[in-house]
């Protein structure tokens, strides 16, 4: 092994026994309990739900790909107004808290939403619901990894198809699909993984008909104590997830795009393709968003700010707010510290091992993560350092994802220019890697603090009274009836929405990006 090497395996080890700690050990604990009690999966219930769950995880995948391949196709071939602006605001969602979104599809078309009113169709107690939920936070996600795929794809070979007389529709199904397939595939995969493993908005809007295995994980240990069954279930959907992050990776291998340059403008047919995507897109997810801010201050009688008034009137708020930031702060500190050195020690040893043991904190869901946590740490139940270290391992693979492709994007030779100026190794680091990557560690850390403020299948499991944040907050008024609850959930959402894009916003600075 070189020096190199071994250097970065040294700087990624804290990463590798933080992991070790918070994920492995968890999770085989889970494994050793589950598989006790596998006979939990002869229940036909069981087997609906898991057959539920992959359905509406295919389902969301389908249509995603339906309305987001073909819009990323022509983002990446065609010049538009504002097309920069659009790939930036889809970051929107991704950092949106879960129950924000809910109270969003509820204000539009549950029982007493606007849409509801408007069309008599209430499709509060149907699937679509769930569906939609999951489509606005995945559509974001598979547009812009579909766009990264396109842009691989060199712009001659597409545009000898377009003047041998193809239609754009037929060059992108004949050339630009097959090459860049690969990656789109890697980004549907992504969606029908997310949607597997979603947890918030099968609770809120799925029902007791529509829970997915996550929702019944969650039953099992926080409401009725039967941690065995819900291991079990736990190891059933580790099986898929695995099986689904495998294919993630061996699909998403591939450089980055390439700048495409002179681009034509949209025309005709493109023109139309890319208003009609685009405006369906932006439907899907800013419309929820839009929702929950105006719903915040329009009571049944029009324009009022007693649902604000009451929720700032509140006793409990000061301390939701405070415990949110803080938390979110301390995982943010974490995961930067963390994240920044594993970037740094995979980049070094360019070891595809450390890559692939980053990407596993996404493939687990929270809940999964914290029934871990009571099996192999009972002792720490109900402790701050338990929930800050959950919090932290979900945010730590989103600061090592954004920083290590910056750091493989930097030019060799402006290091070995650096050190053959006379510039020491530790000097041509700090004049050279640092400026050049810093950009990507703001925007890794943005996302996850952002991500972290909303965060709420692991807070509902491990949290305690005193550590209540603005999620817990606003979903225990969503089990309240009445409209003035409903108003100051709304109120609250509102509140976190904005808290979690300042976040954003201020720590990514429009520099950082995200792959």
């Amino acid at each position: 092994m070189t020096r190199t090497k071994l250097e970065g395996w040294l700087l990624a080890l804290p990463g590798l026994i933080f992991v070790a700690l918070c994920l492995v050990l968890p999770l085989a604990r889970t494994l050793r309990e589950g598989g006790v009690t596998l006979d939990v999966w002869r229940d036909p219930y069981f087997q609906g739900r898991l057959a539920w769950t992959l359905t509406q995880a295919g389902v969301t995948a389908g249509v995603a790909a339906l309305i987001g391949v073909p819009l990323a196709f022509l983002l990446s071939r065609f010049e538009v107004r504002g097309k920069g602006l659009f790939l930036r605001l889809l970051l929107l969602p991704f950092v949106t808290p879960t129950l924000v979104a809910v109270l969003g599809l509820s204000a539009l078309l549950g029982p007493q939403g606007w849409v509801t009113r408007l069309s008599g169709v209430d499709l509060s107690d149907t699937p679509a619901l769930l569906v939609l939920g999951n489509l606005f936070f995945n559509v974001p996600v598979l547009v812009r990894l579909s766009y990264a795929g396109f842009a691989r794809v060199p712009g001659n070979v597409v545009g000898a198809a377009r003047s041998l007389g193809a239609p754009w529709w037929r060059a992108a199904l004949g050339v630009a699909l097959p090459l860049a397939l690969p990656g789109v595939l890697a980004g549907v995969v992504l969606v029908f993984l997310y949607s597997a493993l979603s947890f918030g908005l099968p609770l809120a809007l799925g029902g007791e008909r529509f829970a997915t295995l996550e929702v019944e994980i969650y039953t099992l240990t926080a409401l009725q104590l039967r941690l065995s069954e819900a291991s079990a279930l736990i190891v059933g959907q580790l099986g898929f997830t695995l099986l689904a992050t495998w294919a993630y990776v061996a699909l998403s291998r591939g450089g980055a795009g390439v700048p495409l340059g002179g681009l034509p403008r949209a025309r005709g047919g493109a023109r139309a393709a890319l208003l009609g995507l685009g405006g369906v897109v932006a439907l899907v997810c800013f419309a929820p968003l839009v929702a929950v801010v105006v719903r915040g201050v329009l009571g049944t009688s029009g324009f009022t700010l007693a649902y604000w008034q009451g929720v700032l009137a509140d006793p409990d708020t000061p301390l939701l707010v405070w415990n949110t930031v803080r938390f979110g702060l301390m995982a943010l500190a974490g995961a930067t510290l963390l994240g920044g050195l594993y970037a740094l020690g995979a980049w070094r040893a360019g070891s595809r091992a450390l890559d692939l043991v980053s990407l596993l904190p996404l493939m687990v869901s929270p809940v999964s993560l914290a029934v871990g946590y009571l099996l192999a740490y009972p002792v720490l139940a109900a402790t701050l350092p338990m929930l800050i270290a959950a919090y932290t391992l979900l945010a730590w693979p989103l600061v090592v994802r954004s920083l290590l492709p910056a750091l493989r994007a930097i030019p060799p030779r402006l290091f070995e220019a650096a050190r053959s100026l006379g510039a020491t190794r530790g000097a041509a680091f700090r004049s050279v890697t640092v400026p050049l990557a810093f950009p990507a560690l703001r925007g890794g850390g943005a996302l996850a603090l952002a991500t972290v403020l909303g965060e709420f299948g692991a807070t509902l499991v491990l949290t305690r009274p005193e550590w209540a944040t603005l999620s817990t907050g606003l979903y225990e008024r969503l089990g309240r009836p009445g409209e003035r609850n409903l108003g100051e959930a709304c109120a609250l959402a509102t509140a976190l929405l904005i808290l979690a894009t300042l976040a954003f916003t201020l720590l990514d600075g429009g520099e950082g990006e995200v792959t």
